[in-house]
């Protein structure tokens, strides 16, 4: 395997690097609201929080449910791997971008239970992986063409009344496909355990974070797909003017670049013509929450997508999801998937 990535720094108050992270390639072992750019470079994306996807191996940074659990174990984390590798395949998206697990092993096992595809065409040839260093889960995303110089954006704040919970970084990676480049930019935030309002600022310091990349992105002309599991309902964005615009605010100064700190728009797909679509991908305390994102900027655009719903993974009558329970091993995630397709 070939670690691709190079380091980045970028900073609002200070910042810092994250020792676990790679980018590897590995051997085989429904409608949008905006108008698609004349092109031939289509990709469909997956995106899944996967649910604390843990190994079998306890290092001590498990969840107590895991490291407590006489359920968990090899022949439990197995039978998992086995029940995500049907859903990716299942999905079949080009990139497949997951929240939640634990570490790159993890990712090199579902790729290698992934080989044995006899298509040459679907294999996930090229996969990465971050986390902050000491957490418990990272993002990864696997692809079936190139990936290149993965760089983290991460922030060190020292701003704020409260002191800097952990936080996951930004992940970005550019996907070479048919001549052309897609930025991606993987985002796990900071959820709303403890309290919605005590969470929020930290949520409004990562949106500056993405908002200055995509800032950036777009105005060296390049497209640019960001997704991921935001903890934000979309209806808690600031709207545009835009049919499907969101506004991401980038409030705290100015990076180490020099670019300024403004707000940008990017566009989402859970807007229609006939309004949000349903059901949503995240469903706690009764209500359904579309917490699960894909945005569009710069030269990207999203011409179709869709919460997944047609699959073991939730409830054939309320599309409600299957959360996994460790004390049954039933179940796969709380989230659902969701897909796009995406021109640029």
């Amino acid at each position: 395997m070939n670690n691709l990535f190079q380091k980045f720094t970028m900073a609002f108050m200070a910042i810092f690097l994250f020792a676990e992270i790679g980018c590897t390639q590995t051997e085989p072992s429904q409608s949008a609201t905006t108008t698609p750019p004349p092109t031939s470079r289509r990709l469909t994306v997956g995106n899944w929080n996967v649910e604390t996807f843990f190994d079998s191996v306890t290092t001590g940074q498990e969840y107590t449910e895991f490291v407590k659990s006489k359920t968990w174990g090899t022949e439990a984390y197995i039978e998992r791997l086995k029940r995500l590798c049907s859903v990716i395949k299942t999905l079949d998206a080009d990139i497949f971008v997951m929240e939640e697990i634990e570490n790159e092993g993890v990712l090199q096992d579902i790729s290698n239970f992934l080989a044995g595809e006899w298509n040459s065409k679907k294999l996930y040839s090229y996969s990465c992986f971050a986390k902050d260093e000491g957490s418990s889960i990272g993002c990864g995303v696997l692809s079936r063409f190139p990936l290149a110089g993965m760089t983290i954006h991460a922030l060190d704040v020292r701003s704020e009344a409260d002191a800097m919970p952990r936080m996951r970084p930004l992940m970005q990676v550019q996907v070479e496909y048919n001549g052309g480049q897609l930025q991606l930019l993987v985002n796990h935030w900071k959820s709303k355990s403890g309290g919605e309002e005590k969470t929020a600022p930290w949520r409004l310091w990562q949106e500056s974070v993405l908002g200055t990349v995509v800032r950036r992105i777009t105005m060296e002309q390049q497209a640019v797909l960001a997704c991921g599991d935001f903890n934000q309902d979309l209806l808690e964005f600031e709207r545009t003017n835009s049919v499907d615009g969101i506004k991401l605010r980038s409030r705290h100064g100015q990076n180490n670049a020099g670019i300024a700190s403004t707000e940008v728009e990017v566009h989402s797909p859970w807007f229609s013509a006939g309004g949000l679509i349903k059901p949503g991908s995240y469903y706690y305390n009764d209500e359904w929450s579309r917490i699960d994102h894909f945005f569009a900027a710069g030269k990207a655009q999203i011409e179709s997508f869709a919460p997944q719903t047609n699959g073991p993974w939730c409830d054939t009558s309320t599309k409600v999801p299957k959360r996994y329970e460790i004390w049954s091993g039933w179940g796969y995630s709380d989230h659902l998937p969701i897909k796009c397709v995406v021109a640029f």
